[in-house]
């Protein structure tokens, strides 16, 4: 008799487990990263690809623009990423898709008493890890990155916090 019900208890054990949801995938806000080129040379020398890229708004130009390492002529948009905040798991973001030449991979630490959503950020040059940080976002606010020289310019990119979810 105790056979039987011990096979019922595993089996009822097993499918629960199988079925719980995994908390760490709960999504608790959402991520952008806008990769940018700053350059003082002219934007359409600069590949074959040039035409293609977006001119930056002038509110953005501006918030570049009073902070002095980031004072350029020219500003190009090349491409953004939005991807899901995981409660513990790491996700990446791809900036400049397909090319996986600049990737940032992000894990949350939760939020903090000012709902500001604190990282484990790495920013990935051509599969190299080139930096590590552990910033505080707000949503609304983005963290602007004065990344690698490329193509006689600089990279910035922007990492933006744009939802929250509702339970944070």
């Amino acid at each position: 008799m105790i056979r039987p019900l011990t096979s019922i208890l595993f089996f009822c054990l097993t499918f629960s487990l199988a079925h719980a949801k995994d908390l760490g995938k709960e999504t608790i806000g959402k991520i952008r990263a806008t990769l940018y080129l700053a350059t003082n040379t002219d934007p359409q020398t600069l590949g074959k690809n040039a035409k293609n890229w977006q001119r930056v708004d002038p509110t953005t130009t501006q918030r570049f623009q009073h902070i002095p390492t980031m004072r350029f002529e020219h500003y190009r948009k090349l491409g953004e990423d939005t991807q899901p905040v995981f409660r513990s798991y790491e996700n990446w973001l791809t900036p400049l898709k397909p090319s996986e030449t600049i990737l940032l991979s992000f894990e949350s630490r939760g939020f903090n008493q000012q709902k500001a959503l604190i990282l484990d950020l790495e920013l990935w040059q051509n599969h190299r890890k080139i930096m590590k940080s552990a910033p505080r976002i707000k949503k609304g606010i983005p963290l602007l990155i004065l990344g690698p020289k490329w193509r006689k310019g600089t990279l910035i990119i922007a990492v933006e916090l744009i939802e929250i979810s509702p339970n944070q």
